[in-house]
C-alpha cells in the first residue's frame, strides 16, 4: 500500500514536472517556479526540480537559495555531469573558488573524457598562481589529446615562471624537434640560455642566435633577441643597429614596431639626440605600407616636438590626412597653418571634405562659410554656417557660436531676409548680450529700416561703451541719431567720428562720409556738407550712387 501511494505521488511528480518546463520554455517564470516547487515537494529526491529552482532563483537573484538547491541534487546525484557544472558556476559566481576547484577536480576524475573540465581546471590553477598543478591538469590534457604546440608552450611557460629550467629547455627542445622550420623555438632556446646569465650560457645564446640568423636575417624573433644579447653585453652601436633592423622589418607587427620606435623617440627628444638620424629612420618607416595613419602621427609629434619648421611637418601631416581623411589632428594643424598664411584655397581644400563627411568640429563650417562668402556664395554660405551652428556648444564654445549667428545674421539682410537677419543677432545677444558688434549691426540695421529706433539707440549707445574709438560704431550711433531727427546730437558724435579717422581714409569709409554730408547738410551746413559728399564720390561712392550725385548737384538732401 505504500509503494502504491509512493509511485501514483511519483507519477504526480513527474507530470507536474513535465508542465513546469513547459511553462517555463512559455516564458511564465512564476507559474513555472509554483510548479517546480510543487513538484519538490511530491517527490524530494527529483534532481530536475531542484536544478530548475536553483535557475529560476538564481534568476530573481535569490542566490543563497539557488546554491542550496544546486548542492543538494549534487548530493542527490553525485554523478550527474550537469548538475556539477552548473554547481561550479554558482560557485564561481559566488566567489567561492576554493568549492569550485573541489568540484572541479572531482569533476575531473569522475568525467575523465570532458576536456573542458581540464581547462576549467588550468584557468583556476592560473588565477590562483598554482604553477604546479597547472603543469599536472596540462599532463593530463596532452594525454588526452595528444601533443600539442598551444600545450607545449603553455608548459614551457609554467616551467619558466617555476624556474625549472631542466624541463623548460626539455619542452623548448621537443617543439624545436618536431617543427624544424619553426625558428620561433630555435630562438627560445637562447633566450632560456641567455637568462642563466653565465659566460658560458650567453656564449651559447649567442651561437644559438647566430644560427637562426645565418637561416633567416629578417626573422623577427632572433632580432629581438639580439638587440636583447648586445643591450645586455653594453654594446649600444649593435644593440641600436639590431633595433633599426626590427622597425624596418616588414614582418614585424605593427603593435610592436609602434612601441619600438616610441622609444626611440623618447630617446632621441633627451639631450643629445640626433634628430637628422631619427628622421632618417621616419623615412624609411614611412616608406613601408602602412595600415594607418599612427606612424605619421608619432613622426609629427615628435616633429613637433623638436621644434622642426612646418614646411617639414607639412608633407607629413598630408600624408597622414590621405590615409586618415577623419583625422582632425592632422587636418586642424594643417588649416592653422593655412589660416596663418591667409592661403584660401588650402582652408578651402581641408575644410570642405571635412563638411561633406558631416565632420562634427565647428570650425571646418566657420571657415569654410568665410570662403563662399568672400566669394560672394552667400546661399553656400549661410546653408554651411547653418550647418556649422548644429555643431556647436555654447557652453564648451562660445565665442565661435556667437560668430556663427552673427554671420548669419550679416548675410540675411544682405540676402534680403530682414526679420531672420534679427533672429540671429537676437540669438547672439542670448549668448552674449555686450557683443560690440553684434550690437553695431543690428543697430543699424534697425535704422535703416526706421524700426525699433530707442532700442536701436540703446544697442549703439552700448556697443561704443564696449569699444570706444570706433569709427563705424560711432557713425552708427550718429546715423540712428539722424534717423530720430537728432541732428545736433547726430553732429556732434559723427564729428568725433571723422576725428577717429583722421587723415588715414580709404574706400571703405564712404559711407561714413557721405552719412556726414547728409548729417551737416540737415544742420544747415551746406559746405560741409559739399565737402564730405564729394570726398565720398572720389573714393569710390556709395551703395546709391545716383542719389550722392543728386544730393551734389542739388548741394542738398
Amino acid at each position: 500500500m505504500f509503494c502504491g501511494n509512493m509511485n501514483a505521488q511519483n507519477e504526480k511528480s513527474d507530470y507536474i514536472l513535465f508542465e513546469a518546463s513547459r511553462q517555463m520554455a512559455q516564458g511564465n517564470l512564476s507559474a513555472a517556479y509554483e510548479l517546480f516547487d510543487y513538484g519538490m515537494k511530491l517527490n524530494p529526491q527529483s534532481g530536475t526540480a531542484r536544478y530548475y529552482l536553483a535557475t529560476l532563483n538564481r534568476y530573481m537573484r535569490n542566490d543563497s537559495i539557488a546554491l542550496k538547491e544546486m548542492e543538494e541534487a549534487v548530493r542527490l546525484y553525485p554523478d550527474n555531469y550537469w548538475y556539477k557544472d552548473m554547481l561550479v558556476k554558482f560557485y564561481f559566481n559566488a566567489g567561492k573558488k576554493a568549492e569550485a576547484q573541489k568540484v572541479l577536480e572531482d569533476m575531473a576524475s569522475t568525467f575523465p573524457d570532458k576536456s573542458d573540465v581540464l581547462m576549467m581546471l588550468i584557468d583556476l590553477y592560473a588565477s590562483n598562481n598554482d604553477y604546479e598543478n597547472m603543469v599536472k591538469a596540462l599532463d593530463k590534457l596532452e594525454v588526452k589529446e595528444g601533443k600539442s604546440e598551444q600545450l607545449s608552450m603553455e608548459k614551457f611557460r609554467i616551467y619558466v615562471r617555476l624556474k625549472d629550467e631542466k624541463s623548460a629547455f626539455k619542452e623548448m627542445r621537443a617543439l624545436a624537434d618536431e617543427y624544424p622550420n619553426d625558428l620561433r623555438y630555435q630562438v627560445l632556446i637562447g633566450d632560456l640560455y641567455l637568462d642563466q646569465g653565465t659566460d658560458e650560457s650567453k656564449a651559447k645564446a649567442f651561437e644559438q642566435y647566430k644560427m637562426v640568423e645565418a637561416k633567416d636575417s629578417s626573422n623577427v624573433n632572433v632580432l629581438i633577441s639580439l638587440s636583447n644579447y648586445y643591450q645586455k653585453e653594453g654594446n649600444d652601436s649593435l644593440c641600436q643597429e639590431y633595433i633599426l633592423k626590427m622597425v624596418t622589418n616588414p614582418k614585424l607587427e605593427r603593435n610592436v614596431r609602434l612601441q619600438l620606435v616610441g622609444g626611440l623617440v623618447y630617446e632621441n627628444l633627451q639631450p643629445g639626440g640626433d634628430s637628422i638620424k631619427m628622421l632618417k629612420l621616419f623615412d624609411k618607416i614611412l616608406a613601408m605600407p602602412q595600415e594607418d595613419a599612427t606612424m605619421h602621427e608619432l613622426c609629427a609629434r615628435y616633429m613637433a616636438s623638436s621644434n622642426m619648421s612646418k614646411e617639414r611637418l607639412k608633407p607629413v601631416l598630408k600624408d597622414m590626412l590621405a590615409i586618415e581623411p577623419e583625422s582632425e589632428i592632422a587636418r586642424n594643424q594643417l588649416l592653422a597653418y593655412a589660416i596663418e598664411e591667409n592661403d584660401s584655397a588650402s582652408i578651402y581644400s581641408l575644410c570642405k571634405p571635412a563638411v561633406e563627411y558631416g565632420a562634427s568640429e565647428p570650425m571646418y563650417y566657420f571657415y569654410l562659410g568665410i570662403i563662399y562668402y568672400q566669394q560672394s556664395k552667400y546661399d553656400a554660405a549661410i546653408e554651411t554656417f547653418n550647418k556649422g551652428v548644429s555643431h556647436t556648444d555654447a557652453k564648451t564654445n562660445l565665442d565661435l557660436t556667437v560668430r556663427l549667428h552673427s554671420l548669419l545674421g550679416d548675410l540675411y539682410h544682405q540676402t534680403g531676409f530682414p526679420e531672420k537677419a534679427f533672429q540671429e543677432y537676437d540669438s547672439c545677444l542670448i549668448y552674449r548680450y555686450d557683443d560690440a558688434y553684434v550690437l553695431n549691426n543690428y543697430s543699424y540695421y534697425l535704422s535703416l529700416m526706421k524700426k525699433d529706433l530707442d532700442r536701436a539707440e540703446k544697442m549703439s549707445k552700448r556697443s561704443n561703451e564696449l569699444e570706444q574709438d570706433n569709427a563705424t560704431y560711432l557713425d552708427t550711433y550718429a546715423w540712428i541719431l539722424f534717423v530720430k531727427k537728432d541732428y545736433s546730437g547726430a553732429k556732434e558724435v559723427i564729428e568725433k567720428a571723422l576725428g577717429v579717422m583722421g587723415d588715414d581714409i580709404d574706400e571703405s569709409d564712404t559711407t561714413i562720409l557721405e552719412h556726414a554730408g547728409d548729417i551737416y547738410s540737415r544742420c544747415g551746413e551746406k559746405d560741409n556738407a559739399m565737402r564730405y559728399w564729394l570726398k565720398a564720390k572720389e573714393l569710390g561712392g556709395s551703395d546709391n550712387p545716383k542719389a550722392l550725385d543728386k544730393k551734389i548737384k542739388k548741394r542738398k538732401l
